[in-house]
């Protein structure tokens, strides 16, 4: 394979040599990136630590991409008119355009700022294949040396897997798949790099990992053998849902990546054979330029139209959860109104029964006031009583038979 000889470090300007070294995996989306730059970081190679979520129904057990990188390479995309899913050849000698030095600079900076602590690192986003000159350029003005991983997966897979996830056809998707895989490999070949194919990972992942130590020239900071159950934990077989066969009747364009599929997974890789394949598909797709920038602009009016959809879904999931918290609020404040009522009612019965007390005793106080009223009445009507004579008499004489 052309590049520098394996086992030497990259020279850099002015003589230094190299003594970190930066791995850049390469692949079309779908094609099992993710789960390599895993077993790649439990190997030892750092990812950083400002990743991208997983997500369920995508990526369960994670991207393993930086957000930063996938940044800047959005940014260069859009830099020169083009979104992930365009097939269409990036212009000429653009990474060198003087627009581009803003972001090698933040690039720059992203490198010597996420992995300043560390000699072995692994950055992945499929976005690579088609920025990789770019980051080559920022890694070797960081003291890095770029290897390459090129991470094949049959394309009728990726075809499969890529229109279940988005809005996309069959045709676009092999279209892709020869755009990322001919960008990836072309400007991989002056670097030291290795082909991983997918299926194999997944099958036995130890014969993989030691050839790609010995392709790279990497000795991994955690041995195979210490690392084997924690890669065991993450690979999982059952998460290759596509594993369809390729038909030979099928369209030109996926027979054009069949065939391209077939010549990646050579090694060494036949680059004469590659570049006539690749000149044919920049053949193809030069002869069909009014169709393939039609259906490039109907592909992104298509992801337009679904990332509107997924802003509308995503706005109608939140109203169901404001919709479900208020409802959970309302049953709640139903509830404590319930309980509030019950210790109103409560609280009703045991005035009622106070009144019905304080009244029974207004009326025995009421009695009582009557009764003593009535002594009071009586008690001042006999002291203004005055004796008869003859009662006087007969007390005095009562009185002077005592004497």
């Amino acid at each position: 394979m052309p590049g520098a000889p394996a086992g030497l470090p990259l020279l850099l300007q002015g003589g230094e040599m190299a003594d970190k070294t930066l791995i850049l995996v390469t692949g079309m989306h779908r094609s099992g990136t993710s789960v390599l730059t895993r077993v790649l970081n439990l190997l030892g190679a750092e990812v950083g630590q400002d990743l991208l979520q997983a997500q369920a129904e995508i990526n369960a057990r994670g991207f393993w991409e930086h957000q930063e990188l996938v940044a800047i390479n959005e940014a260069l995309l859009a830099r020169l008119d083009r979104k992930w899913f365009d097939f269409q050849p990036l212009p000429d000698d653009c990474w060198n355009a003087p627009a581009m030095q803003e972001q090698q600079t933040r690039a720059r900076h992203f490198l010597s700022g996420t992995f300043a602590h560390t000699n072995l690192a692994v950055l992945k986003d499929p976005r690579l294949c088609l920025t990789l000159p770019f980051w080559q350029q920022a890694a070797e003005a960081e003291g890095w040396r770029p290897l390459v991983v090129l991470a094949l997966r049959a394309p009728w897979e990726v075809s499969a897997s890529l229109c279940r996830r988005d809005p996309i056809d069959p045709v676009s998707a092999d279209l892709l798949w020869l755009r990322y895989s001919a960008d990836s490999e072309r400007n991989s070949r002056t670097l030291i790099r290795a082909g991983l194919d997918y299926g194999a990972l997944l099958e036995d992942w130890r014969p993989v990992v030691a050839h790609l130590g010995k392709a790279l020239d990497i000795a991994w900071p955690v041995p195979p053998d210490e690392a084997a159950a924690r890669i065991d934990a993450e690979i999982d077989p059952g998460l290759r849902h596509q594993r369809s066969r390729f038909e030979g009747e099928a369209m030109s364009v996926a027979g054009l990546a069949a065939r391209a599929y077939q010549l990646l997974q050579q090694e060494p890789m036949d680059t004469e054979g590659l570049d006539a394949l690749w000149n044919e598909y920049e053949s193809l797709l030069s002869r069909c330029d009014a169709m393939g920038f039609g259906l490039t602009r109907c592909n992104r009016r298509l992801f337009e139209v679904n990332n509107t959809l997924q802003a509308l879904g995503e706005d109608h999931g939140k109203a169901l959860e404001t919709i479900a918290g208020k409802d959970r609020d309302l049953a709640r404040l139903s509830r404590e109104l319930e309980y509030s009522r019950g210790i109103v009612e409560e609280r009703d019965e045991q005035l009622q029964r106070m009144a019905a007390e304080l009244e029974h005793a207004c009326a025995v106080v009421e009695e009582r006031d009557r009764q003593l009223q009535e002594r009071q009445d009586e008690l001042h009507r006999l002291r203004k009583v005055r004796l008869h004579p003859s009662v006087k008499l007969a007390v005095r004489l009562f009185s002077l038979e005592d004497e």
